[in-house]
């Protein structure tokens, strides 16, 4: 499919057509990613990230992680 670079206000933009919006699930105003390899202009959905736990959020960090975190340092009338 081809389509047209387009004059929007002081930049240029392109027109993706209802059906492929539909296809990918893309909403209006959702956000997407544009990446440039070599000659080629990649568009894709934001992954989006929603860890369920701390040890989800931490899968692929290689660093180290302590998997309890014990604040023994309280200096006043902090309430946990």
């Amino acid at each position: 499919m081809n389509t047209q670079i387009k004059k929007i206000g002081n930049s240029k933009g392109i027109i993706i057509p209802a059906a492929i919006l539909k296809m990918l699930d893309i909403k209006e105003n959702e956000e997407l990613t544009l990446k440039v390899e070599g000659k080629e202009i990649i568009l894709s959905k934001v992954a989006v990230f929603d860890p369920k736990s701390l040890e989800e959020l931490f899968l692929e960090y290689e660093g180290y992680y302590k998997g309890e975190i014990i604040f023994d340092d309280s200096k006043g009338r902090e309430v946990w």
